[in-house]
């Protein structure tokens, strides 16, 4: 697992509906933890920092399965 994670957004970002820990994102997109935390670091994928834990809002995972680049 990556040591430092960057999950800064851009600084007018609002984020909507539910976030999802790295393991519920990962179950959401049918892989594993690791390639979550790929993905977040390739930027793939949006993500935050709330205090020790990392969240991923459901509607960015949804926008990168929309995208076709799952496989």
């Amino acid at each position: 697992m990556p040591t430092k994670i960057r999950t800064q957004l851009p600084a007018k970002t609002h984020i909507t509906g539910p976030l999802l820990t790295v393991s519920e994102a990962a179950k959401y997109l049918g892989v594993g933890r690791r390639q979550v935390y790929r993905l977040i670091e390739e930027k793939e994928i949006e993500a935050v920092k709330l205090g020790r834990s990392i969240q991923v809002p459901q509607n960015s995972l949804d926008r990168f399965r929309a995208s076709g680049k799952l496989t």
